[in-house]
């Protein structure tokens, strides 16, 4: 039985001038094209007279994108035409939209492996495997990967498109944190604005004050005036910062105020549970001995516990986390502690508020020997205090950063890429995440973005 159907693909509505026939042949779609059925005198504007002649006739089939059981082909026969004017030959070589006649394939099999290996993160082998196993086109990951290449050159520059972003939304916050690629030993800088957006990323030595100069002294340079900056407690940056915007607020994230606190609190807890087991394995006496023993036990598989606030916590969790700490005060500390730390930056009101609660804290760990990881950890806290509690003190200021965000989507990047090998390809694929993800490049409508400037 057969069915006609029409077929209307974007190489085809804009070379319906040249497309001849369609058929059914071998188990694929083919579309013939015949370059030479243009209208060339008017395109050209040939002279009245003058007659095209055409040499090197020559047929190739270039793949597209399928969506039915079978491939779709273009067969397209073309030649090198010229013709007569003021009595030499001028020579042109016909071309059809939206496709490429090197790569074989269209411009939207192109758009959408470079969509699938940056923007879907399927890295250029899994985006290969895909496009044969649901579109029917056969391509390898060499050929993708120099497509990701090649499209990225044909976008503005890294610098133009910081500008294009702060033009398309004003960047007034700065969200910067470090990546460390896998199998090297420099570290990715990163800045992610309060938009969401990835502004930029630079690779440097060492994450000191002196290579992390340059890149602020970069973004001033390209117009963005950041009010305030969201980090870790990195001295390298809070000085860089302090160099080139001293203005600017700086508010330490609370992701990495609690990573760095609960790490103190973590060897507590770690160094306990061996004094436990020890004493079990030590003890004479069987019943005591097995009681220590399970304790200890219990304290190493559910150590997780102690950590989690009591909303993340369900209803059995915290039923077996209130078992333990009945049974063990210095556990029963240890949860105390935590549930001292919380409160100052998720209920205080104001600085006056948060730095009363630090004081209970202060107080509730007195007895504590002063090498302990609480009294480091209420060090720590008194150390920065100033900068943890921005938010409470400058309206506008977040208590979060959105840095990690941005970590994640890089990370994921590079891995689904086997890690990449220049970073050049790691400039490349962000270039391409952000003219998708906030400049509206798509598969079939792409804007032109290396035409656009910004003053």
């Amino acid at each position: 039985m057969y069915i006609q159907i029409p077929v209307k693909t974007e190489v085809i509505a804009r070379n319906e001038d040249i497309c001849t026939q369609g058929k059914f042949e071998e188990g694929k779609i083919v579309i013939e094209m015949d370059t030479r059925q243009r209208d060339y005198k008017t395109l050209r504007t040939i002279p009245r007279g003058a007659s095209i002649q055409w040499v090197n006739v020559r047929t190739f089939e270039v793949q597209e994108l399928s969506s039915f059981a079978w491939s779709i082909v273009y067969r397209v026969t073309t030649a090198d035409g010229y013709y007569q004017e003021g009595g030499e030959r001028v020579y042109f070589t016909p071309a059809v939209e939206g496709l490429s006649t090197q790569k074989k394939v269209s411009d939207v099999v192109v758009r959408l492996a470079v969509f699938l290996s940056i923007i879907a993160g399927l890295g250029y082998r899994k985006a290969s495997w895909l496009m044969e196993r649901l579109f029917r086109i056969g391509v390898s990951k060499s050929a993708i990967a120099r497509w990701v290449n090649e499209i990225a050159d044909t976008l503005p520059s890294a610098d133009e498109l910081v500008k294009l972003l702060h033009h398309q939304q004003e960047i007034t916050e700065g969200h910067l944190d470090e990546l460390f690629p896998l199998g090297e030993k420099a570290c990715v800088i990163v800045l992610k604005d309060e938009h969401g957006r990835i502004v930029a990323m630079e690779e440097l030595e060492k994450r000191d004050e002196a290579h992390v100069k340059p890149f602020l002294a970069r973004l001033k340079r390209l117009g963005l005036t950041i009010k305030t900056f969201y980090i870790d407690h990195c001295q390298a940056y809070m000085n860089a910062i302090k160099a080139e915007y001293p203005d600017a607020e700086i508010q330490y994230d609370y992701f990495h105020i609690l990573q760095n606190l609960w790490r103190h609190v973590w060897k507590e807890l770690c160094r306990y549970r061996k004094k436990v087991k020890a004493r079990g394995e030590a003890s004479g006496t069987p019943w005591y001995s097995k009681k220590l023993k399970a304790l200890a036990k219990q304290l190493w598989k559910y150590r997780y516990l102690f950590f989690k606030s009591d909303k993340n916590l369900t209803l059995e969790e915290q039923e077996k986390m209130l078992e333990i700490l009945s049974r063990d005060t210095k556990v029963s500390f240890i949860r105390g502690f935590l549930e001292k730390i919380w409160p100052i930056f998720e209920e205080a009101q104001d600085e006056a508020e948060a730095r009363k609660k630090l004081e209970e804290l202060r107080q509730y760990s007195a007895q504590q020997p002063k090498k302990s990881g609480f009294i480091k950890a209420i060090h720590f806290l008194d150390t920065h205090f100033h900068n943890m509690i921005t938010f409470l003190r400058v309206p506008g200021v977040q208590r979060n950063s959105l840095a990690e965000s941005g970590m994640r989507i890089l990370r994921r990047l590079e891995r689904t890429h086997d890690g990449f090998r220049s970073d050049k390809a790691r400039q490349n694929a962000l270039k391409i995440y952000q003219a998708v993800m906030y400049l509206g490049w798509s598969i079939h409508d792409p804007p032109n973005l290396s035409k656009i400037s910004v003053r």
